[in-house]
C-alpha cells in the first residue's frame, strides 16, 4: 500500500493506494496544515479500515509552494518512513503537475509567488528538457498545464522509483533570490 501527501498549497491531498483501490481525502485549508494534515492520514485509514502496518511506500510532494505547508507534509512523510522502516519518495509540485496533465506535447508546469517564477518543461515523451529553475519572469514559451493533480497517475510515476534516504528527503523552497541576498 502507497501513502501519498501533498501540503504544498492551500489544497491537503491525501491518497492512500492499494492493489484494488484509490482513496482520496482533501481539504481547503489556506494556513491550518498542522491542524488537518496528521488527522487526515489517520481518517483515511479509518474509514477504509487499512492498517498502517501494511504500507510499503510514501510519496510526498517536497514543493516548491507554501513554506509551512511543505515543511509540514515532508516532516510528516520522513517521520512515518523512518519509524515504519519503508520506502520514500519525493515529486516536486511542477513534476506532479506535469505528470497530472498528459503527454503527447511540450508542457509546462508554472507556479507563481509574489516575486518570480517556478518553471520546468517536459516534451511529448514525459522526458523532463528544462530542468526546474526560478525566474524573475515568466519567459517560458511551451503550453501551460492546470495546476491541478491526479493521484493516480503521480503513483504510477513514482511506483518504481528507487527509494530515497529518508534523513536527505528535504523541501524545495528556497529560492536563488533568498539565497543570494
Amino acid at each position: 500500500m502507497i501513502l501519498f501527501i501533498d501540503t504544498h498549497s492551500s489544497l491537503i491531498t491525501i491518497a492512500l493506494k492499494n492493489k484494488d483501490n484509490l482513496y482520496i481525502k482533501t481539504k481547503e485549508s489556506e494556513y491550518s496544515h498542522s491542524i488537518y494534515t496528521m488527522p487526515m492520514i489517520e481518517e483515511i485509514f479509518k474509514e477504509n479500515n487499512l492498517n498502517v502496518k501494511d504500507l510499503k511506500k510514501i510519496i510526498v510532494v517536497n514543493g516548491p509552494g507554501s513554506f509551512t505547508g511543505i515543511r509540514i507534509g515532508v516532516s510528516i512523510a520522513k517521520t512515518m518512513a523512518y519509524a515504519l522502516k519503508i520506502d520514500i519518495n519525493t515529486i516536486s509540485s511542477l513534476t506532479a503537475y506535469l505528470v497530472s496533465n498528459g503527454s503527447g506535447k511540450k508542457r509546462a508546469a508554472i507556479i507563481e509567488d509574489s516575486k518570480g517564477y517556478y518553471i520546468s518543461v517536459f516534451d511529448e515523451n514525459d522526458n523532463n528538457i528544462v530542468p526546474e529553475y526560478y525566474s524573475e519572469e515568466n519567459n517560458c514559451e511551451y503550453e501551460r498545464v492546470e495546476e491541478k493533480l491526479d493521484v493516480d497517475k503521480i503513483i504510477k510515476y513514482c511506483e518504481n522509483m528507487k527509494s530515497e534516504n529518508q534523513h536527505f528527503v528535504k523541501a524545495n523552497y528556497v529560492k536563488k533570490i533568498e539565497v543570494e541576498s
